[in-house]
Formats: structure tokens, sequence, C-alpha cells
């Protein structure tokens, strides 16, 4: 965590609100933006660059048009007199146009196209996995979510009625009517659901925090 080991320490939350603040079903019902995700957007970005590199090695076989023009003032002289007022200049200027056609690069520009578009094939293939495995992965992370919540209601509810059974045990015992066995049995039965109930609130607030991230959620 990056704390001091000598650092002191305090909890502010408990971790009955720390339950409470994290039960939300209708956080689960609210629909998917896949897009929003950042393993998708990343995706995404690599399909573009692969498109962007195929387009860049399919417009080496287009032809290529370039011009220039160059236009100026000589004096010829032989010493400096630039700014003499009787100064002779002789004007000249020249275009030019070049267009290249490319022909024949020994099979390697179109091999070299062939590779680009594979790997853009690839990386949109890639982007579509991606898509349907991050849906899946929201379904799981919903469905565990949910589940975790109805979990933690049943262990709610089996804890209470262990504490009831606990107790009369107990009353039963210290008049004479029970055995030490059935209360002994009681215990154990009454730790075993406090345990059920505080790994049903873990398990919720984890849960949650998995289907948060999924969904990208701050």
């Amino acid at each position: 965590m990056g704390i001091n080991i000598d650092a002191e320490l305090k909890l502010t939350e408990t971790l009955d609100n720390l339950t409470i603040s994290n039960l939300d079903l209708s956080f689960s019902k609210n629909e998917f933006v896949v897009t929003d995700n950042i393993n998708y957007k990343m995706a995404m970005n690599f399909q573009e660059q692969r498109e962007l590199e195929y387009k860049l090695e399919k417009s080496k076989a287009l032809p290529s048009l370039a011009a220039n023009l160059n236009f100026g003032y000589n004096a010829f002289n032989d010493g400096f007199g630039f700014f003499e007022a009787n100064q002779n200049w002789f004007n000249y200027s020249n275009m030019g146009v070049s267009l290249n056609v490319p022909i024949f690069s020994s099979l390697a520009r179109s091999s070299r196209t062939q590779q680009a578009k594979i790997a853009f094939d690839q990386a949109k293939t890639q982007l579509t996995e991606t898509e349907q495995k991050l849906k899946l992965q929201f379904e799981k992370a919903k469905s565990e979510y949910e589940y975790s919540i109805e979990q933690y209601t049943t262990s709610k509810n089996s804890l209470s009625l262990a504490e009831r059974i606990e107790n009369k045990q107990q009353i039963k015992f210290k008049e004479g009517l029970s055995s030490s066995f059935d209360f002994t049995e009681a215990q154990q039965q009454l730790y075993s659901k406090q345990q059920d109930y505080l790994q049903s609130m873990v398990d919720i607030i984890n849960k949650k925090a998995s289907l948060e991230k999924i969904v990208n959620k701050n």
C-alpha cells in the first residue's frame, strides 16, 4: 500500500457500512456500453493503426505528381554593387513537373501490401474478439454480483435464525432442559453462520468492484 510500517492506521468504515453502500441492484441493470471500456478502446486504436499502415502501403503503388517553380534575379557583377541605382538586373524563372508511375518493384511492394492487409484483418478480428470477451465478462460479473446479494440476504436470515436457536439452547442448558452437546452444537452452528455472513459481505464488495472495473465506473 506504500504506507510506512510504523504508521498508525485507523479504519473509518465498518464492514456493515461498506456492504450497505455497495448494495445497488439497479447498477447491474444498466446497459453495458462496451465502447467505454479501456480494453476496447485500445483494440480500436490498434485496428486504426493497422488500417493506416495498410493504406500507406497501398498508396505507394499510386502515381505521384510533383511540380516545382523557381524565380529570381541575377546581376552578374564582379563587385558588390547591388544597391547602386544603375544596377542592371536579369530575371530568370523555371518550372518543372515530374510524374512518377511505379511499374515494377520485384514484388516487394505487393508483398508488403499483402502483409499490411493481413495485419489489418487480424486487428479487426482482435477487436471483435475483445468486444465479445468484454460482453461475456460483464454478464459473468453481473451474475456474480447479483448472486452475492442473494447470498448476503440468505446468510443474514440464517444468522438471525442461528442466533435465536443458540439463545434458546443456552436458556435450556442453564435450566437443565438441554444437554451440553446440544448447546455446543448450537454454538458451532452460530459461529458457522457468522462466518458465512461475513464472507457474504466481503463478496458483495469484491463483486461490485469487479463489475465497476469492467464498465469503467470511477
